[in-house]
């Protein structure tokens, strides 16, 4: 597996990672569609996302959005078939990497891999809040003390 900055022609796979890998969660909020997603990515590149992409073979099998002004991960999906290869250890590095003043993350409540995921790697629950009428956890990664 190796990572790289994404390009142009990534962002159809970019949006079948992401909805492949949302629907493995067995979640039904918010209901997206891969047209939906296929739609977003272009917009999300446009105006916040700084990518990271890991690729076996030339196929993208996971990617790490960051909304860097934010200190934010905003995406991190994983083809489901992948999950379980290092794949989200290595993206998760990326970002810790690329943010070493620490960052902060949301995901669903039902979420249970994915909170355990970054659980393991050292974020802490905040809080829970309401966010357009669905609750969602915001985990958050403090900077190291030396």
């Amino acid at each position: 597996m190796k990572l790289r900055p994404y390009k142009p022609l990534d962002d159809a796979e970019l949006a079948d990672v992401w909805f492949e890998s949302w629907r493995s969660t067995g979640l039904t909020l918010p209901v997206v569609t891969r047209a939906d997603l296929r739609a977003r990515v272009p917009m999300e590149l446009a105006t916040r996302w700084e990518v990271t992409v890991a690729e076996v073979d030339d196929r993208i099998t996971g990617f790490l959005a960051l909304a860097r002004r934010e200190r934010r991960i905003d995406q991190l999906f994983v083809r489901p078939g992948d999950q379980g290869s290092g794949t989200g250890t290595a993206l998760f590095d990326a970002a810790r990497a690329q943010l070493p003043e620490g960052f902060w993350l949301a995901t669903q409540p039902g979420n249970a891999r994915a909170r355990a995921f970054y659980e393991r790697r050292g974020m802490r629950l905040d809080r829970i809040e309401d966010h357009n009428g669905v609750d969602r956890v915001i985990y958050v990664l403090d900077p190291p003390t030396d």
